[in-house]
């Protein structure tokens, strides 16, 4: 009888050893994904005006202004999205906004050899997107592919929209941050005139950071 007993026992835990592998097996990953940027800009300028008066006896009277200006200007952004993928799953997250984008085609008409130009309207995702894959691994680590796509209006005003897109997969520990990859421009502006001159100096710093941690 104890032996029955002992054999149903066994017979019972083996078959939820795989109930209990699947639920230990189906963690989840948080995955963050940080765009930063930092950009300078430096202004120096000098102007000067004079002016010559000839008085009525016959001499003559000068007249000069100076005016220095000196500014800086710094700005700091910072965008950030997360998703949680399933071990060994995949995850899309898109968050952006539909922004009216002019659109010009030219038509070619080869039998009469004219031609015309038709323009329209075409909206656009600008914003973030993120794709990921993530597995884990023994030791406390994460095998993740990620994709991001950042997206913004030009800061010049031109309607013109600038997009920043990396592809990498990786093995990260869990919950420490990673820089994946960034970029710096840096420009160097000089304007000379006759009573003065103008100087400016931008420079800007992109850095994209991945954090995975393990639910």
């Amino acid at each position: 009888m104890i032996l029955v007993r002992a054999l149903v026992l066994l017979v019972a835990l083996g078959a939820g050893l795989p109930a209990l592998t699947d639920a230990q097996s189906r963690q989840q990953v948080r995955v963050a994904f940080d765009f930063r940027q930092s950009s300078t800009q430096n202004r120096d300028a000098v102007d000067g005006s004079g002016r010559v008066i000839i008085t009525d006896r016959g001499g003559t009277r000068s007249s000069g202004r100076v005016g220095v200006d000196s500014t800086q200007r710094r700005v700091q952004t910072s965008t950030g999205i997360f998703t949680l993928v399933q071990d060994g799953g995949e995850s899309t997250m898109l968050v952006a906004s539909q922004i009216p984008y002019s659109q010009v085609t030219f038509y070619r008409d080869y039998l009469t050899g004219a031609g015309y130009v038709a323009s329209g309207v075409q909206f656009r995702d600008v914003g973030t997107s993120l794709k990921v894959r993530a597995a884990i691994l023994p030791g406390n680590q994460v095998r993740v592919r990620l994709t991001p796509t950042i997206s913004w209006l030009s800061a010049d005003k031109s309607g013109a929209i600038d997009v920043n897109e990396a592809s990498t997969e990786l093995v990260v520990p869990s919950g420490r941050p990673v820089v994946l990859g960034g970029a710096t421009t840096q420009t160097h502006e000089l304007t000379r005139r006759i009573l003065g001159f103008r100087a400016s100096e931008s420079s800007t710093e992109t850095t994209m950071v991945l954090t995975a941690t393990i639910r």
